[in-house]
């Protein structure tokens, strides 16, 4: 991996922020006459996460849309949310299986691998399908889909303020369309090479003059692109293809002799399974792995969401939403009895909202309170059985006020008190104590931004937040010692620039960030002996990231829009005395920049064509900066074409890693092996379907 120039990579980062940020609007004024045909305009975007409704010119934070009409013309072949995310701006995922990076910062938390299941898990970010926040294992191990989704809003930088605990890197929100009065159907079915195979249905209309209902489900499945050739692979009860099945019934009730009363009953149930991770073994490009094991995850959810909605129609409205989980993972590693693990888990979780007004008004704003109660029991037969209970309750108390000061200068204000009691009990056979730990951990949130509109369609201003994350324990088995870290915090700030030009054609967003992180958890490598190591977590006092994101979409003709994005990002770990030799080193997984550009073309009525380049700068694996485990930089282009014979039937075709690119992502020591493996990049996938509404 070549490292990055930090100055002048810097330097143009900034000249091209700032010319968007503060460059006046004639700079991009065009007369309508010297055009031509005049294109059709954008559509405006609708951000919903941050618990009230705003327009995305008019929010501060840095976030990235994906519309469901956006997945379904340019998203074809991309079953899951994890897919649908590769052109997103500081945010990568260095496996087919695992969870994102958002700005340098991995959403699964410090602990990970075997230290998961010792110290229980500590995210950084969340994934709110619906108003159910993924648990660790259903964001790590499982699939989102993306099949019948209204929308999904992908925010960077600290979202604790507005999502609670587990949102210090950032929060992913995915919501899925609602029933409709008016009948509609949809289906899809789709196959590809690695015996790729996808179904999906989705079927809407009233029940009664008040009731409607909506049911949509989903299987998508493909087999490994890994081939393992050892003649001493251990297959077992493990399944190292991919499977997933999403069902999700909705009930919307608009009752007409209670004006402004909405009631919503969801039910989803989620069925999949994934290997631990899609490595190969040298030479990477072959994607042959010569390990024994590979082991696998199949997990089952269910969940059941009451939303309850009134609206006084005085600019005030009451929400609750009222959520319980159920989730059972089994871990299959091929050897009964060597890693085999079952972990159950139960969640409760309720929010209450009072919202006042809207973004139009002078003042608006909300106030709530919210509570989730998780229960998890683990067990592991590993030279034994070890087991674990661990109880979760977090208590949140937030609210945010947006105060028009002028028609120019708009002041919003947020602050959130967050506590979260974690408890962890159990046995593990490789520790000569039993674990007790039982911390209590708080924090006051801020968050305050600043807007001034320049124009009517240009916005400029500046963001404070506040990120935290709990504290939590990792096992030391070098020691064989409990080793317990201290809570991170974030203070983020930014600079942000919205802006619709050209008749509203061409909209750019922009926001220029800087992060102070103290007491940022690690987890560290130890090497026991030679080839084998294991890792623990623990704090460095003082961390840094600076860089920022770049958005463009533009109608260059009423058939043809292009869509690009541009990351920069620069980590430092500033001080660490528990391990000061990791000081000045990069994050892991940390990319100093990544690109893509796409492009979107109707020929005609009937014909679409699209295509995207995506490149990704190279990086470390792991905290150590470890020269053997740097990865480097790689391009990937994704083609697509669809073809409508009617609004019933449309038949499309896609290829992506058109160049069959393939290109470590992450790297590792194998002790099983003797040497290194590598995630990789997914190889030339080709498939063909045919969907349609109805």
């Amino acid at each position: 991996m070549k490292p990055y120039s930090h100055r002048k990579l810097t330097s143009r980062a900034s000249a091209v922020a700032l010319s968007t940020l503060m460059a006046p609007a004639g700079a991009y004024a065009q007369d309508p006459a010297n055009v031509g045909t005049e294109p059709v305009a954008l559509d405006a975007i609708v951000v919903s996460g941050e618990k009230i409704r705003r327009d995305l010119k008019n929010t501060a934070s840095s976030v990235t849309v994906k519309t469901g009409k956006e997945i379904r013309r340019d998203e074809t072949g991309n079953a899951s949310v994890r897919d649908v995310l590769d052109d997103v701006p500081n945010v990568i995922y260095t496996d087919t299986v695992g969870a994102p990076v958002i700005r340098g910062l991995d959403a699964q938390g410090p602990n990970n691998g075997q230290n998961v299941f010792w110290g229980g898990t500590v995210p950084r970010a969340t994934i709110n399908l619906d108003g159910h926040y993924l648990n660790y294992n259903e964001m790590y191990f499982g699939a989102t889909s993306v099949w019948d989704v209204e929308r999904i809003e992908v925010f960077r930088g600290p979202q604790t303020t507005s999502q609670g605990a587990n949102a210090i890197a950032g929060a992913i929100v995915v919501n899925t369309k609602d029933p409709t009065f008016k009948p509609e159907a949809a289906y899809q079915a789709e196959i590809g090479n690695y015996r790729e195979r996808r179904a999906s249905l989705a079927v809407s209309g009233p029940l009664t003059e008040d009731l409607a209902a909506r049911f949509a489900v989903d299987y998508a499945g493909r087999d490994t692109f890994i081939d393992y050739d050892n003649p001493r692979f251990q297959r077992g009860e493990a399944d190292q293809n991919f499977r997933a099945l999403n069902a999700r019934l909705k009930f919307l009730w608009l009752p007409t002799r209670i004006p402004g009363l909405e009631a919503k009953l969801t039910y989803s149930h989620n069925d999949s399974n994934r290997p631990s991770q899609e490595a190969a073994s040298a030479p990477f490009r072959d994607l042959e792995h010569w390990t024994t094991t590979m082991p696998s995850w199949k997990q089952k959810t269910d969940t059941g969401i009451l939303d309850l909605s009134y609206d006084f129609e005085n600019g005030v409205r009451l929400v609750n939403q009222a959520q319980y989980s159920h989730s059972a993972v089994n871990r299959y590693t091929g050897i009964r009895g060597e890693g085999d693990a079952d972990v159950r888990q139960n969640n409760l979780s309720n929010e209450f909202r009072v919202v006042l007004g809207n973004e139009k008004d002078r003042l608006s704003g909300f106030g709530g309170v919210y509570y989730a109660h998780t229960d998890t029991d683990e067990s592991l037969l590993l030279r034994g059985l070890s087991a674990f209970d661990d109880t979760k309750r977090n208590l949140g108390l937030f609210g945010e006020v947006n105060y028009r000061l002028t028609d120019r200068w708009t002041l919003n204000t947020g602050l959130r008190y967050q506590q979260d009691e974690v408890q962890r009990n159990g046995t593990s056979v490789l520790a000569p104590h039993p674990l007790n730990y039982a911390e209590t951990f708080s924090a006051l949130l801020p968050k305050v931004s600043l807007a001034y509109a320049a124009t009517p369609r240009w916005t400029v201003g500046a963001l404070v937040s506040r990120g935290y994350n709990p504290g939590g324990v990792s096992l030391n088995l070098t020691s064989m010692q409990w080793a317990y870290f201290k809570k991170e915090s974030i203070w983020n700030y930014e600079l942000f620039s919205r802006a619709s030009l050209l008749g509203n054609r061409l909209v750019l967003n922009t926001n220029l960030f800087y992060m102070d992180l103290r007491d940022a958890q690690y987890n560290i490598p130890v090497v026991i002996s030679p080839g084998v190591a294991q890792s623990y977590t623990i704090n460095a006092e003082k961390a840094h990231a600076y860089g920022l994101e770049l958005g463009a979409d533009y109608r260059v003709l009423d058939n043809v829009t292009l869509k690009a994005g541009a990351g920069v990002l620069r980590t430092r770990i500033d001080e660490m005395s528990s391990n000061p030799g990791y000081e000045h080193n990069r994050f892991a997984r940390s990319p100093g920049y990544t690109f893509s550009i796409g492009m979107s073309w109707d020929v005609n009525p009937k014909l679409n064509v699209s295509a995207q380049v995506r490149h990704l700068d190279g990086y470390y694996s792991d905290t150590a900066n470890t020269p053997a485990y740097s990865v480097g930089s790689h391009t990937i282009t994704d083609a697509r074409m669809s073809y409508a014979f009617n609004e019933r039937v449309q038949l499309y075709g896609y290829v992506k890693n058109v160049f069959d690119v393939r290109s470590p992502t992450y790297l590792q020591q194998n002790r099983g092996i003797g040497g290194i493996e590598a995630s990789m990049t997914s190889p030339r996938m080709i498939g063909v379907g045919v969907r349609g509404m109805f």
